[in-house]
């Protein structure tokens, strides 16, 4: 009787010990499954981390590929460039007709646009296309456009640059059906028309008829306005209208509602328009913009004489002068 109670105590003990082992035993495993977890997701995590390393560093590379590519570029069209030019970007304007590319298709309008970094205003040169030429690889000058139809846009450049004495940083060859979707996009412009224009060819399937007036153009009027070459002052007549268009599309694109759809200019360009203007250049681009607001367009013709059989002979002397005024070397700086 008297060893009842020690046998109790002892169960009791026994009982207390496999409860406290069981409880540590739980302990030991909620540590581990809670170590096998956190080790789980920091494995996750590292091997997440170095999945969007190396997709980072396979998208930098290519970005720096593309950059790389951008600056050989760039770097070998600055090599020919005149000092005296940096405080410019001068872009030649090639506006082109509706033939088949590398077929026929010629360079209808002959434009330079440039802009000064300091002060943001905004020059055009229009120059005729049947302007008589020095042409690389040809005996005698010729009319400008003929250089587009031998070499394209690179010829062009060449053959522009040289007989004026410019620098040409950049180009851009726009069709007339891409015009006229850029208009469309803007709302269309205002332009006052002189006189009656009034052309057909059924042949080419070009039918003009544009009453004398203020005029609200949209955009198939607008590229019509522009090829329109067939009264009495030819070539240089267009080259006048093309002034007057020049003024009007400046205006409206510093207007508010044509500031808006940028967008969609920008996406009828990269689609429509070929041009040495890259995406890593459109932080230059916007500053230039940004600094034309409040200036108004500087439009003038190259220096010349009409000719009966339509040519247009520049005067090297006037053009020079105009350069000059145009690009005086003492207050040109470095590009932006």
């Amino acid at each position: 009787m008297s060893k009842k109670p020690y046998s109790e105590t002892r169960e009791r003990i026994k009982q207390k010990k496999a409860q406290k082992r069981r409880k540590r035993n739980v302990k030991i495993v909620r540590i581990f499954m809670a170590t096998l977890i956190v080790m789980v997701v920091l494995t996750g995590v590292g091997w997440l981390s170095m999945q969007i390393y190396h997709w980072g560093s396979q998208r930098m590379a290519v970005y720096m590929e593309i950059y790389d590519g951008y600056k050989q570029r760039k770097d070998l069209r600055a090599a020919s460039f005149d000092p005296r030019f940096d405080g410019y970007t001068n872009i030649l304007v090639l506006g082109l007709d509706p033939g088949k590319e590398d077929s026929g298709q010629s360079a209808d309008s002959v434009i330079i646009m440039s802009f000064k970094h300091n002060t943001g205003e905004v020059r055009f040169i229009t120059i005729p296309r049947y302007t008589m030429v020095n042409i690389q690889g040809r005996n005698a000058p010729e009319p400008l456009n003929n250089a587009y139809y031998y070499g394209g846009i690179p010829l062009m450049e060449q053959t522009v640059s040289k007989n004026l004495g410019i620098t040409l940083h950049h180009y851009v060859a726009i069709d007339t059906e891409a015009l006229a979707e850029v208009v469309d996009v803007m709302g269309g412009i205002d332009i006052y028309v002189d006189n009656d224009l009034n052309y057909d060819d059924p042949e080419g399937d070009l039918y003009i008829h544009i009453p004398k007036g203020i005029q609200h153009m949209e955009g198939d009027m607008a590229q019509k306005y522009l090829r329109f070459a067939s009264d009495d002052l030819g070539a240089y007549g267009r080259s006048m209208r093309q002034q007057k268009f020049l003024k009007a599309f400046c205006s409206k694109l510093m207007e508010p509602d044509s500031l808006s759809k940028i967008p969609e200019l920008v996406e009828i360009c990269d689609k429509r328009i070929k041009s040495s203007i890259e995406a890593f250049d459109s932080g230059h681009f916007a500053s230039l913009l940004t600094n034309m607001q409040g200036t108004k367009p500087v439009v003038t013709i190259l220096p010349g004489e009409l000719q009966h059989d339509g040519s247009w002979i520049y005067n090297p002397v006037k053009t020079t002068e105009l350069i000059d005024e145009l690009f005086p070397q003492e207050e040109s700086g470095g590009e932006d």
